[in-house]
């Protein structure tokens, strides 16, 4: 599935993107020695706080995703 990008953030190595249903999606850069791409989409508290606190919350979910991979699993996409 194809996404636009909507925000990139190179020096934390995320990006917020959105899928052609308007869908939004945070794709992470976790790890060290090993790196992985994750990507999760945004569920509507996520959204809602995004759209609140702008991305100021991008950056802090991003750290979270990236503390915590495994605990976003269960929602993440390719």
């Amino acid at each position: 599935m194809r996404r636009q990008e909507v925000i990139v953030d190179d020096e934390r190595m995320y990006a917020l993107t959105r899928d052609a249903q308007g869908q939004l999606f945070i794709e992470v850069v976790c790890g060290g020695f090993a790196m992985e791409n994750v990507v999760v989409p945004l569920n509507a508290a996520e959204e809602m706080e995004f759209k609140r606190r702008g991305k100021t919350y991008l950056d802090d979910l991003s750290l979270k995703v990236c503390k915590s991979p495994d605990a976003f699993k269960n929602r993440e996409c390719s």
